[in-house]
């Protein structure tokens, strides 16, 4: 709705309206009149709590203090691995103070009214430094190399000194990503309390009228995260035997073949195969106690096929591998095969008709045989 521009509190408001109605009892129908042609015409007078305060309303108040908030930005981890699905925290300090606090205008001693509101103007105004409805977006710098999940937080306030709690963004570091170090951007926006005026009421001394006056400010923070090799070992996947299966099947002997591409000779290495739904592992393959660098290794599984699995689709199975190499265990890495699944092969109906025409044949050959003799 448009705004008429007046920012005067609603009490101020009212109170002024009430006092000229009864001064002028003559007035009171017209007001009522002009009250509900505004209602009835949608125009918002700017009465409430937030709306716009002009600048004149806070050249002549007691103080003028100086300071903003000032956000550090804390990573709590550096470093991340090629490949790897994780979050990435980071937490915000308001680091911001007050730096001066100038006298405007003193309040007169004799005026109980003046020096409440001198008093209370005092007490907001030391909120200038306070980050209100903060929020944070995180931008990688090289997105081919890192994926931001979900980008933008939101701590809410935080005060002279405060430090928010963690701030989860999940990230995909894609598995082709260079070993370095990558730069990324805290994008931060807040509000704060630029200034607040408070203007002494003789008839209402303890309730007097504020007026605050907020600004929007923006910081940019640059970071660094560090894209590691979990290991110098390698896997690449060189195939799979066979690349399709029938639906409905069960019992099929599926032969995985690895190579490893790296560097470093893999320990105890076990491939677990964690297929989508519709397909089934039934055995697994024993361990690989070493796969030197260039050495290949084929591992051997049982899988079983949902009748409902879809002809035609083709199937994303997981392999995940764990191992130890030179310098440090429990490690694990991952590739990924694919299985066509083909029509569901009607070997029960086959095999029933089979059968069937198999006991007709005994069945004609008594008879004949009856027959002659």
């Amino acid at each position: 709705m448009p705004s008429l521009g007046l920012s005067l509190p609603s009490r101020w408001i009212f109170r002024r309206q009430a006092a000229t109605a009864s001064d002028h009892p003559g007035l009171l129908f017209p007001v009522c009149i002009i009250c509900v042609l505004l209602t009835c015409s949608s125009i918002s007078i700017a009465l409430e709590i937030g709306a716009p305060v002009p600048p004149e309303m806070f050249g002549d108040d007691y103080y003028k203090v100086y300071g903003t908030p000032d956000l550090t930005v804390s990573l709590e981890r550096s470093s991340v691995y090629q490949g790897e699905i994780t979050s990435i925290f980071l937490t915000l300090t308001n680091r911001g103070r007050v730096t001066a606090i100038k006298v405007n205008s003193e309040p007169a001693p004799d005026r109980r009214d003046e020096i409440l509101a001198a008093q209370r103007e005092l007490e907001l105004e030391r909120q200038r430094t306070t980050a209100q409805d903060v929020s944070v977006e995180l931008v990688v710098e090289n997105k081919s190399a890192i994926d931001v999940k979900r980008a933008v937080a939101f701590p809410g306030n935080l005060r002279e000194g405060q430090t928010s709690a963690p701030l989860e963004f999940p990230i995909e570091v894609y598995k082709n990503t260079h070993p370095g170090m990558y730069r990324m951007y805290a994008l931060i926006n807040c509000t704060y309390q630029r200034d607040v005026a408070v203007k002494s009421d003789e008839d209402h001394p303890d309730t007097p009228d504020v007026y605050y006056w907020y600004e929007r400010i923006s910081q940019v923070v640059p970071l660094e995260l560090r894209v590691e090799r979990k290991s110098d070992v390698e896997f690449e996947v060189l195939g799979v035997n066979p690349e399709r299966l029938p639906a409905g099947s069960s019992d099929n002997v599926v032969r995985i073949s690895v190579k490893n591409v790296g560097t470093d000779t893999a320990r105890d290495l076990v491939a677990r195969l964690k297929p989508e739904s519709g397909i089934y592992v039934s055995v697994d393959e024993s361990p690989v106690p070493r796969l030197e660098p260039g050495e290949s290794a084929e591992f051997v599984y049982k899988l079983d096929v949902s009748k409902d699995a879809v002809p035609g689709k083709v199937y994303l199975l997981r392999v995940t591998f764990e191992f130890s190499d030179t310098y440090r265990d429990n490690l694990s890495d991952s590739e990924n095969v694919y299985i066509m699944i083909d029509q569901q092969r009607p070997t029960s109906l086959w095999a029933g008709a089979l059968l069937i025409a198999a006991i007709a044949s005994i069945i004609f050959i008594i008879r004949k045989r009856r027959g002659g003799a």
